[in-house]
């Protein structure tokens, strides 16, 4: 059972989820001028930022935190519906599978955004309609964002635990 253990998210972890979080919003609540070279630099950052948490995934980080671990199954996706019907305990402390597939969405979604907003200001907005990708991009990470939140908030009220606290600094 997971209600007396804790885990606090590593160092490495928590920058880059409130980098990505922070740069996100900047950007999508148009506190950068979209086009502008600061709404760029903060795309290019969160991009960035996605990519050194996959690296710090694959290579050094530990238990919850790499990659592995993140990986959901068929088994794990029907043995968490089945905790969730029975209202059963988590025996784990880390994203659960639905959990593991959002943080996978955003990991594939995040760059691609980047990537469509970088290409409008090249020769692609001729031949494709990467303005549209983009804008469709960015309203799915959007979507995502509200359910990750959502879901927090209800994992939290689930498993009487606070989940915030785990990606925020400090100790154990």
């Amino acid at each position: 059972m997971t209600r007396g253990l804790e885990m606090r998210w590593d160092a490495m972890v928590r920058f880059t989820h409130w980098g990505v979080a922070l740069g996100f919003l900047l950007n999508r609540l148009h506190v950068t001028k979209p086009g502008s070279d600061w709404h760029q630099v903060i795309g290019l950052a969160v991009a960035s930022l996605v990519i050194l948490r996959i690296i710090w995934g694959f290579t050094l980080a530990k238990g919850p935190a790499r990659l592995s671990a993140m990986i959901p199954t068929p088994t794990s996706l029907k043995y968490h519906f089945h905790e969730l019907k029975n209202r059963s305990e988590p025996t784990h402390l880390h994203h659960n599978p639905l959990g593991a597939i959002g943080i996978w969405l955003f990991w594939i979604l995040l760059p691609l955004v980047a990537l469509t907003g970088w290409a409008q200001d090249t020769d692609f907005i001729d031949l494709y309609p990467v303005d549209d990708w983009h804008y469709w991009l960015v309203n799915t990470v959007t979507v995502l964002v509200c359910i990750h939140i959502l879901a927090v908030i209800a994992m939290s009220v689930w498993l009487r635990k606070d989940l915030v606290r785990a990606m925020l600094p400090g100790k154990k």
